[in-house]
């Protein structure tokens, strides 16, 4: 459809550092009011994905600044954060996700993933997610949320972004089509106050002007049909169940290990025995076929960690056991002696 005579028409030119209309309309009608986000045509802008976004963000925003992150947290923010940033600060995080405490005080930008903390999958709670707009709001800190994995269809009734609290303009909202879709198109967005939405436009046209189009609209018509949230109906269930099977399938064979998984979370993040190395846990176990993620490169320290991350919405039901059973099998070769 995208490519029809009358579509191309609407895309083919040169948007300079505007967006295709089409697709901030979805946006703004069907993709943010899911998350409890409601934003006007002038407060989204379209990025190459979430990491474009956080790019975007530290080039216009980070110079010179304290920027929190949390502890363990997504590691490519650490590295873009700190390419920008006078101090990348860590700022725990415990079983309600980032704690606001004295740390936060000290940061002019925090980035933070309430809904599903990065790595440890942790949701925030309403009364912690208060506290921390309270805190944020005494001390100045401006929050930027990544929601990153909450188009994840396993959960039907998502918790609402921090964005939706937000009554001043504190938080800054970072979101991607990846999850749903698929990560190779490359689009995510922003959403923020229409000043800071203008000046990240201006960057973005000297940067790459604008994502294609043509992508820009093909997506816009899939979600305008209906396609869009039909695909994640359809997948629900299939992720639900492989979810329940890993949970299971890790209680059996992994039983020295903590796994935790809040509902609707795509991945699940393991806590090995003591003395586990989980870098060369996943280095042995990729030679039997096996993937896991290293949870090391989440923390700001270089050390070795028993801590790994597991996905599971990649792989069919019939191999997850073989596969967490090799796991357990080949766990005692990375003990560190």
């Amino acid at each position: 459809m995208a490519l029809a005579v009358l579509e191309i028409r609407g895309w083919a030119s040169d948007l300079i550092d505007r967006d295709d209309p089409l697709l901030i309309e979805q946006l703004q009608k069907h993709i943010l009011p899911r998350r409890g986000v409601w934003a006007n045509p002038d407060e989204i802008m379209v990025t190459m994905g979430a990491q474009n976004a956080l790019y975007l963000l530290a080039d216009l925003l980070m110079q010179g600044a304290r920027v929190g992150l949390e502890e363990p947290g997504y590691n490519d923010a650490r590295h873009i954060f700190g390419m920008r940033a006078r101090e990348v600060v860590p700022l725990a995080v415990d079983g309600s996700g980032l704690c606001p405490d004295d740390a936060l005080a000290q940061c002019d930008y925090a980035f933070i993933t309430p809904s599903y903390q990065c790595p440890t999958t942790v949701t925030m709670p309403l009364e912690r997610r208060e506290t921390l707009l309270r805190e944020a709001r005494r001390h100045d800190v401006v929050l930027i949320e990544d929601d990153y994995d909450t188009e994840n269809p396993a959960l039907t009734q998502p918790i609402p972004a921090l964005k939706s609290l937000d009554r001043d303009g504190r938080v800054i909202y970072v979101g991607s089509l990846s999850k749903s879709f698929v990560p190779g198109i490359r689009l995510g967005y922003i959403v923020a106050p229409a000043a800071v939405i203008r000046q990240a436009r201006a960057l973005r046209r000297f940067m790459l002007r604008h994502p294609p189009a043509n992508n820009q609209r093909a997506t816009a018509l899939f979600i305008s049909l209906g396609h869009h949230d039909a695909l994640l109906r359809r997948v629900a269930p299939i992720f639900q169940r492989r979810a329940e099977i890993l949970r299971d399938m890790l209680a059996r064979h992994l039983p020295q290990a903590r796994a935790h998984n809040s509902p609707g979370a795509s991945s699940f993040w393991v806590e090995g025995p003591p003395g586990l190395d989980a870098r060369k846990l996943a280095a042995i176990a990729l030679t039997h076929g096996v993937i896991i993620e290293p949870g090391d490169v989440f923390f700001s320290t270089d050390a070795p960690s028993p801590h790994f991350r597991m996905g599971y919405t990649a792989i069919a039901e019939e191999r997850i056991e073989e596969g967490v059973k090799l796991l357990g099998q080949l766990i005692g070769q990375a003990m560190v002696r």
